[in-house]
């Protein structure tokens, strides 16, 4: 069966944000919340790089999007600065994983990604779902072997969730962007497109397209945490994986976390 999970993703709370971090991660909690941000990180610019994802992050959103400057805002705290790059998502991931760049903004958990690069605690949370046009057949689907009988599209490299990215689907293309897999969509080329629901809203009026036209079959894949992801190829890793994360945990508690999502419109 499909996980059945609420639609509208949600605020992290200071103490799940942390819990999560570490019993997923592995992450010491002693070390996250006792760092000493002012003796251990020396003055340095953090490259960071992502896909345009809109509305959670794009080139052409203020600030790079909500979840960008909360990425940025995170490092600031630590006394980081930070500069953003927007690419496809693939050119994005590898640079990071090669260490051409410090960190992916915004990406999903993975086993495999947790052996290639250091995770942060969770960001922010998200809907991914089965995204149709209005006039297909189809409304409910009770497993993974009933959505197999359709064309599926995703953007490549991307992670659905564990039971989905588990399933050996018949007919499931990558493409590099949101907008490449609506046009395929539109086109006819696959039959349901797997996103989440907000990113293909917003792609989808940017390209003009009727976005009431898009519909989600139920129920929901998965919800998601969103991450950032540190190379374990530059130096001081495992330093920045921390000092990002006592950042994090600092612009909670004073604030700025909320302000950036009031500001955005995000609740």
């Amino acid at each position: 069966m499909l996980h059945k999970l609420s639609v509208k993703g949600r605020v992290k709370s200071l103490s799940k944000s942390i819990g999560l971090g570490v019993s997923t991660l592995g992450l010491s909690l002693g070390l996250t919340l006792g760092l000493s941000v002012s003796s251990t990180v020396q003055a340095q610019e953090i490259s960071l790089t992502t896909t345009d994802w809109a509305p959670f992050y794009g080139s052409s959103l203020n600030r790079g999007g909500f979840v960008s400057a909360i990425v940025a805002e995170s490092l600031k705290a630590s006394g980081y600065t930070s500069n953003i790059v927007f690419s496809d998502w693939t050119e994005a991931f590898e640079k990071v994983k090669v260490g051409e760049k410090d960190m992916l903004v915004g990406a999903y958990f993975s086993e495999d990604r947790a052996r290639d690069f250091h995770i942060s605690i969770p960001i922010y949370s998200l809907m991914t779902g089965v995204i149709k046009k209005q006039e297909f057949p189809l409304n409910f689907v009770n497993s993974f072997d009933e959505l197999n009988k359709y064309k599926l599209g995703k953007i490549d490299g991307s992670v659905v969730g564990k039971s989905f990215d588990a399933y050996s689907f018949n007919s499931l293309t990558g493409y590099p962007g949101v907008a490449d897999g609506l046009k395929a969509l539109d086109q006819g080329k696959i039959d349901l497109y797997i996103d989440s629901v907000a990113v293909v809203k917003q792609v989808a009026t940017d390209l003009g397209m009727d976005s009431s036209q898009l519909q989600l079959v139920q129920p929901p894949l998965e919800e998601n945490d969103l991450y950032v992801l540190i190379s374990k190829n530059i130096p001081n890793a495992i330093e920045l994986r921390d000092a990002f994360n006592a950042g994090f945990i600092q612009i909670q508690a004073n604030g700025t976390y909320e302000t950036i999502l009031k500001d955005f419109n995000q609740i």
